[in-house]
């Protein structure tokens, strides 16, 4: 299985940051739930910091969800994936 780095980093940032609107929590609340900085929750929701695995089950915890939800892939791309896949064998 390939695993593209970038992409995946990205999916996390914006799983992060979906999930955190969901609530209508704030990055400030966030942060402070997750004992973290609110500067770096900021970064890591730009993809510009790399959270830990720790960081992450933190953020995780303050939002009451399982840690696999951040790599989870959504629906749509799953569908994408299938379309492909489909007419690769279809090509065949």
């Amino acid at each position: 299985m390939d695993i593209d780095v970038n992409t995946s980093t990205k999916m996390v940032a914006l799983r992060i940051q979906e999930e955190r609107q969901k609530r209508k929590m704030s990055q400030m609340e966030l942060a402070l739930e997750a004992g973290i900085s609110q500067g770096f929750l900021a970064m890591i929701e730009a993809n510009r910091k790399v959270p830990t695995v720790t960081t992450i089950f933190k953020i995780a915890n303050a939002l009451s969800v399982k840690p696999s939800i951040f790599f989870e892939i959504p629906d749509s791309d799953r569908e994408v994936r299938k379309q492909k896949i489909i007419s690769l064998i279809r090509s065949l």
